[in-house]
């Protein structure tokens, strides 16, 4: 399950976005089971941006990025494979990150609470923590976006159909 890109979309920072998108949005607000099966369609690469978007996508707030974090790594089980996806793209540093926001969460899930949003505005020394890794995350995020791109430019075939 490949891409039709306009050419001029290899230019593009977003070109590794670009190339999973289409199989996102089809998937948008449907069920568990209809998102496995989309992913089970991708190949490893296909599947490594498609985890690390279905989460980046949803970390562009403060709240979203704790509750995010805390909903793949507790509910939707799919922090491993988010975590696997950037080793595809050989991004230690994003990986190593994602391990500090899941020791994080589970200390957080150990205090017998559902976590939500709304924590961060009644704890302000959970809103500090949650702020610092978010900025650390956002940073490495930015180098894991840029070695994928590169990823999908070297290897256009798995991603991009050119037919």
């Amino acid at each position: 399950m490949k891409v039709k890109l306009d050419p001029k979309d290899y230019e593009s920072h977003e070109i590794s976005w670009l190339c999973i998108k289409p199989m996102l949005i089809a998937v948008r607000g449907k069920d568990l089971q209809t998102k496995l099966e989309m992913y089970n369609q991708l190949n490893e690469g296909q599947q490594g941006l498609f985890l690390f978007y279905s989460f980046h996508n949803h970390t562009k707030t403060i709240a979203e990025f704790y509750w995010f974090s805390a909903y793949n790594i507790n509910e939707l089980k799919s922090w491993k494979g988010i975590r696997k996806g950037v080793l595809f793209f050989k991004d230690f540093k994003l990986a190593d990150r994602l391990d500090e926001i899941e020791k994080f969460i589970a200390s957080q899930s150990k205090l017998n609470r559902t976590i939500s949003p709304t924590d961060l505005e009644n704890d302000r020394k959970l809103f500090d923590e949650v702020k610092i890794l978010h900025e650390k995350y956002t940073k490495d995020a930015e180098l894991t976006i840029q070695l994928m791109n590169e990823w999908v430019l070297a290897n256009k075939s798995e991603f991009i159909d050119n037919g």
